[in-house]
């Protein structure tokens, strides 16, 4: 089985080769050439030299047919030329619309991860169920470009839950029968989301999304299809969606030991999950084990780093998804939650108030952005309280301090807003004086 890494985006980006020419066609040009012009000349020195007419006659004819294939040589050179030319840009054309699909692909996961922070494990478990999906495609012989496709799409299978309100979504109690009916609204709403795209990645992502809460005996949603009817895609994400929440840390449970959680799925073979994938997805872990669940840390400093650029750019975009997203990806890559506030969050602000100084963004965006970090940092408390660490009140006292810091920001950049807007409006009166 081929072996990927799924946390690293260059390991599933497909490569396009270049154009070559064929193995030995330079050769052999070299040799029609050399005997094109061989012919010409000898022909040519034939009819000048040749004692009688007809000997002339055949000279001229071959020395005819000599520039007819030296011309026929030329043109056949400004052919490959041009095809391998057509062969390049065709190559980079490729790998344009690949980077795009990818980048478009990131923005979705983006807004999922930031769904996932607020509803499960930050992004955990969006980045597992890639990986999962994908050895799960590899074992069964799927085709590679699908595999790649795959770590980017079944990310984002539960993307519809952008829909579904907070106060259903985050409820700590039982869900009713109404809310659950509204909970699963999501799979349709998620292929509405990302449906009608021009992006492979994003269409395979659409049916992954209406089509992974299906089972194999009929009695999923949201269309109730059965057996070989729910995409085959579909069928691998369920089995990995299913696996990887038995197996994770809720609020209102353990996670289940991997022997339990397989005995589980076992016992549901033929009815939720399509028999032969199931046991093709005990054959991966079989074969890589429970650690194909474990992350590839990188190098703590490069993961502040990164997560604070992507915090500033959210910031400055006042793009609230894509503030949450980060801070659920540097929790993912091994950033503590209760260092976040200092961390990521608060340095974040300091870059935002020195871009404000120097005139990089208006007191209006600074005040959006400073909003935005404080819905942050309160979906940074629930998603604290909802796990059970030992230091979880000093980790919610820290969380609560930079909540203050944030606040009195927001007081100051409002009062310079103010101001802004008193200036503009005395620049006015001022003009109109003048005029």
């Amino acid at each position: 089985m081929r072996e990927t890494n799924p946390d690293s985006t260059d390991s599933t980006e497909p490569v396009t080769q270049p154009y070559t020419p064929p193995a030995g066609s330079g050769t052999a040009r070299v040799w029609r050439w050399a005997l094109g012009l061989t012919l010409a000349a000898a022909a040519g020195v034939g009819a000048v030299l040749a004692a009688g007419p007809a000997v002339a006659i055949g000279c001229v004819v071959v020395l005819a047919l000599a520039a007819g294939l030296v011309g026929w040589l030329a043109g056949e050179h400004h052919r490959e030329a041009l095809e391998q030319e057509i062969g390049e840009r065709s190559g980079e054309l490729r790998r344009a619309l690949t980077e795009l699909e990818i980048a478009q692909a990131e923005t979705v996961r983006r807004l999922s991860m930031a769904v996932e922070f607020r509803d499960e494990d930050t992004g955990a478990h969006i980045e597992r169920i890639g990986r999962f999906s994908t050895l799960l495609a590899e074992q069964i012989g799927m085709e590679e470009e699908v595999c790649v496709r795959m770590v980017h799409a079944a990310p984002l299978h539960d993307v519809g839950k952008v829909a579904i309100p907070d106060a259903i979504l985050l409820k700590p109690g039982k869900l009713t029968a109404q809310e659950r009916a509204i909970v699963e609204t999501h799979a349709e709403e998620g292929h509405r989301l990302l449906k009608g795209s021009s992006s492979a990645i994003l269409d395979l992502a659409a049916t992954i999304a209406l089509s992974h809460h299906e089972k194999w005996d009929g009695s999923g949603y949201p269309r109730g299809l059965r057996g070989e009817a729910i995409p085959i895609e579909g069928r691998i994400v369920a089995i990995a969606d299913v696996f990887d929440a038995l197996t994770t840390d809720r609020v209102y449970r353990k996670a289940f030991a991997v022997e339990e959680a397989v005995a589980m799925m076992r016992s549901e073979r033929g009815k939720h999950f399509d028999p032969v994938l199931l046991d093709a997805f005990l054959e991966v872990l079989g074969s890589s084990g429970p650690d194909a669940r474990e992350q590839v840390r990188a190098d703590p400093t490069a993961v502040v780093d990164r997560a604070l650029e992507a915090f500033v750019t959210a910031l400055q975009r006042a793009d609230a998804e894509m503030a949450e997203g980060a801070v659920a990806q540097a929790i993912e890559d091994g950033i503590a939650a209760v260092d976040m506030p200092g961390e990521v969050i608060e340095p974040g602000l300091r870059r935002l108030v020195e871009l404000r100084e120097q005139g990089e963004i208006d007191a209006e965006r600074e005040r959006a952005a400073i909003g935005i970090a404080r819905r942050v940092l309160g979906t940074l408390r629930r998603y604290t309280l909802g796990r059970a660490d030992d230091d979880e009140s000093g980790a919610l006292a820290r969380i609560d301090e930079a909540i203050e810091v944030v606040e009195a920001l927001l007081e100051r950049a409002g009062a310079a807003e103010d101001a802004d807007s008193a200036n503009a409006g005395r620049e006015h009166a001022d003009a109109q004086v003048v005029g």
